[in-house]
């Protein structure tokens, strides 16, 4: 009646990320984005450490989808100027390296895409944290 239990997990998964997502501002999403590519690089680890190479394929294409349709379209590389341009060559970077990781099942290159991916969250957190202030600040 209800399906798999993998397939319901699944669906609420999907739902949760989809509630969260809906009440987020740009700020937030570009993060879930970022944590998104870092959760399909760690699936596609683990997938060639076992060598399933049809699931390595899966997970890497969804975070070369999450890096090219979220990370890169949500850039505005007129307004953004130097660091646009410079998180533009990034993601192109990395998406190449997560299509050379997949074909090859190469885990230091997932891993160093993991590595450059990590650096930017940590720096959108920054960006965050010295934004809430700001905003509090104007809202009062």
């Amino acid at each position: 009646m209800f399906g798999s239990p993998a397939r319901l997990a699944n669906a609420y998964g999907t739902l949760a990320v989809e509630s969260a997502a809906l009440g987020a501002d740009r700020h937030q999403l570009i993060g879930m984005l970022l944590a998104g590519v870092q959760t399909y690089i760690g699936q596609a680890r683990q997938a060639v450490s076992q060598g399933n190479v049809g699931l390595r394929a899966e997970v890497s294409n969804k975070a070369i989808r999450i890096i090219n349709e979220g990370l890169v379209c949500a850039l505005d590389r007129k307004a953004g100027g130097s660091i646009a341009a410079s998180l533009f060559e990034i993601y192109d970077y990395c998406q190449r390296r997560l299509l050379h990781a997949q074909l090859r099942g190469d885990d230091a290159a997932y891993a160093e895409v993991s590595r450059l991916i990590a650096e930017i969250q940590e720096g959108w957190r920054g960006i965050g944290q010295s934004a809430r202030p700001a905003a509090t600040a104007r809202a009062a």
